[in-house]
C-alpha cells in the first residue's frame, strides 16, 4: 500500500508543476507574443502533458517543428487559416518576428486567410465575416420585429384605455 502511494505522488506533483508552468508561459506569452523561445517552451509542456495540438499551435513559428502536432492544431481550427492566426495570438506587423522562417510562416497563414475570405485580416482581431450583406439582414429584420411589438402594444394599451 505504501509503495503504490509513493508511485502516484510524484505524478500528481509533476502533472501540478506543468500546471503552474503552462499559467505561467502562457501569461508571458500573452504580454511578448514575439518571443518565440516562450512560445517554443510552452509548446513543451504541452508536449510533456500530451496535448499535441496545443503543441503544435505553439511551435508553430519554430525553427523544428513536429509535423504530426502541426497537423493537430490545424484540425482544431478545422483547418480554417482565419481561426488559426486567431490561436497563434500574435499582434503587430510579421516583421516583428525573430527568424526569417516565423516571418515566412506568418505571411503564408496570413495570404491563405486572406485568400479564403477575400479581405486582409489583421493579427489583433482576426475575424473571417466581417460585416456580411446577411448579418446586415438580419439586424434589420430584428429592429424591424422590436418597432412592431412596440406599435401593437402601444395601440393595445390605448385600446383598453379607451374602453374604461
Amino acid at each position: 500500500m505504501e509503495s503504490e502511494r509513493e508511485s502516484i505522488e510524484p505524478a500528481r506533483d509533476d502533472a501540478e508543476e506543468l500546471r503552474r508552468r503552462r499559467r505561467r508561459l502562457k501569461d508571458r506569452v500573452r504580454s511578448a507574443p514575439w518571443r518565440l523561445d516562450l512560445r517554443e517552451e510552452l509548446a513543451a509542456v504541452y508536449r510533456a502533458e500530451g496535448n499535441a495540438s496545443q503543441a503544435g499551435r505553439w511551435s508553430y513559428l519554430a525553427e523544428h517543428v513536429d509535423p504530426a502536432e502541426l497537423r493537430a492544431f490545424a484540425r482544431s481550427c478545422r483547418d480554417d487559416p482565419v481561426e488559426m492566426m486567431w490561436a497563434l495570438r500574435w499582434t503587430g506587423s510579421e516583421e516583428r518576428a525573430e527568424t526569417e522562417l516565423a516571418r515566412e510562416r506568418l505571411l503564408a497563414l496570413r495570404a491563405q486567410a486572406r485568400a479564403r475570405t477575400g479581405r486582409s485580416i489583421p493579427w489583433e482581431k482576426p475575424d473571417a465575416t466581417g460585416m456580411t450583406w446577411q448579418l446586415a439582414l438580419g439586424c434589420f429584420a430584428v429592429v424591424l420585429v422590436l418597432v412592431l411589438v412596440v406599435i401593437g402594444a402601444v395601440t393595445a394599451v390605448r385600446c383598453l384605455a379607451s374602453q374604461w
